[in-house]
């Protein structure tokens, strides 16, 4: 694997440790019920997935427009 892959794989774990640990504590501390613990976890998933698209629109924007960058000017005819 590539140094980029492991830096986005290590950046995912941590949210992902995080989001759980969150969840883990709010669910001790608040109400025990599985449909909440469910819900949150629903919650939290769906972000995680969010930010993970808009990194990749991200990353797929700036390389889309260092692709024309490097793209030659197109000749005229006449």
């Amino acid at each position: 694997m590539q140094l980029p892959d492991l830096t986005r794989m290590g950046i995912a774990f941590a949210v992902a440790l995080i989001a759980m640990s969150y969840l883990a504590i709010d669910a001790g501390v608040a109400d025990v019920s599985s449909g909440t613990i469910a819900k949150r976890i629903e919650i939290a998933q769906a972000s995680i997935a969010d930010a993970a698209m808009s990194q990749h629109q991200v990353a797929s924007a700036v390389q889309a427009r260092t692709h024309r960058g490097h793209q030659k000017p197109a000749s005229t005819v006449e």
